[in-house]
């Protein structure tokens, strides 16, 4: 029987030493798989299609001064939520910027 305890003590202080020491802000493992097989591929296809669809307007939108605005948001934030952020975070990208503030930075920028 005592056997028996010292192996699940051991086998619980080993299983819980790594998530003791992961970073407070780390997603869980759960989130990250989501990401990774979901999330990921469909903001990659919708990501193509945006920029599809603004290169196929900026013969309208470059005369008019809105390019800069519309590749901001259809070029380069589907881009960006596709490839600068951590795998399970859904909120910030790696440089910690919001999805929202981001967008709103690059557009005062300009």
């Amino acid at each position: 029987m005592r056997i028996l305890i010292c192996a699940v003590l051991t086998m619980s202080m080993l299983l819980a030493a790594p998530a003791a020491m992961a970073e407070p802000d780390d997603a869980p493992a759960g989130m990250k798989i989501l990401d990774f097989v979901l999330v990921r591929p469909v903001s990659f296809v919708v990501s193509l299609a945006s920029t599809a669809v603004y290169v196929a307007t900026v013969p309208l939108t470059f005369p008019m001064g809105y390019s800069y605005d519309l590749g901001t948001y259809m070029v380069t934030a589907p881009w960006r939520y596709t490839s600068s952020r951590e795998y399970g975070n859904f909120s910030e990208y790696r440089d910690n910027r919001t999805i929202r503030g981001s967008l709103i930075a690059d557009a005062r920028m300009r």
